[in-house]
């Protein structure tokens, strides 16, 4: 398989957040997208709870948030990893999570 180095990139997060959370903290936490979205270097973004479909063994719906983020190419997407926002966003929300997993792929299309 050849390494794609070119290409806009998808930023997929989950977030697993702290079980004694109350609803507002919960709802607080969209603060933290709103943030960065404000980011120019993010092309879109959308952010959304588990959507708790169906159990099957392929699916995984034991996190509590996830975001979509795309960028137009991998620099773009390191500017917004050094953005003092992106910084602020996770100074000020990461006391309400206790799990984050992050999947990045350059898009054929």
């Amino acid at each position: 398989m050849t390494e794609k180095k070119s290409g806009q990139l998808l930023h997929y997060v989950l977030f697993w957040l702290k079980k004694d959370l109350s609803p507002a903290e919960i709802s607080s936490f969209k603060g933290f997208f709103e943030m960065l979205k404000k980011i120019e270097t993010v092309k879109s973004l959308q952010y959304g709870q588990a959507a708790g479909t169906p159990k099957r063994d392929v699916t995984d719906n034991t996190f509590s948030y996830s975001m979509t983020a795309v960028f137009d190419s991998i620099e773009t997407h390191n500017q917004y990893q050094d953005d003092k926002r992106h910084h602020a966003a996770i100074e000020k929300y990461s006391h309400l999570w206790t799990r984050v997993v992050v999947h990045d792929t350059l898009l054929d299309s």
